[in-house]
């Protein structure tokens, strides 16, 4: 019977090993075209009126538009966050109104085979059963490198409980 010694030294030959034939590959999330990004915010307006919004900034005229009617009636700030358009570029998820607790993530960003960019993004809205005070529209920012590739939003909606 192999000691704990023995079996951990396999462990570690047998990942060298596979490491080794894969020359440096990259993992297979980067295979299949992950692209990183960065929350810039994520929030949920409360009592604030507002239409659903699924779009891509690539300039600072726009993001203050944006902006504006992202954080219009709330306590965030009225200057938008700082972005370097000349590297990066946003993507914007946000729901309608919604009646009580509820939440939009931007869970991925794949690049697709054809260079497009597809969005999968998770609405959250309040289950039927759920009472508030007062409505609140959420929404998700987030920056990633810049491209003029086309981008596609997917989106699952996903009741969330009170």
């Amino acid at each position: 019977m192999p000691t704990t010694a023995q079996l951990a030294r396999s462990a570690v030959l047998a990942a060298l090993s596979l490491l080794a034939c894969t020359n440096g590959s990259t993992s297979p999330t980067e295979a299949h075209g992950s692209v990183t990004f960065t929350t810039v915010i994520q929030f949920a307006v409360p009592g604030q009126n507002g239409d659903q919004l699924r779009v891509v900034v690539r300039d600072a005229a726009t993001w203050a538009r944006v902006w504006a009617d992202l954080q219009a009636g709330s306590s965030l700030q009225d200057t938008p966050p700082a972005v370097d358009f000349s590297r990066e570029m946003l993507v914007v998820a946000a729901m309608p109104t919604q009646s009580c607790v509820a939440k939009v993530s931007v869970r991925s960003i794949v690049r697709a085979g054809d260079g497009s960019l597809a969005v999968d993004v998770l609405e959250q809205p309040p289950a039927a059963n759920c009472r508030c005070m007062t409505s609140e529209r959420p929404f998700h920012v987030v920056s990633l490198a810049r491209t003029d590739a086309q981008v596609r939003f997917s989106v699952e909606i996903s009741p969330r409980s009170c």
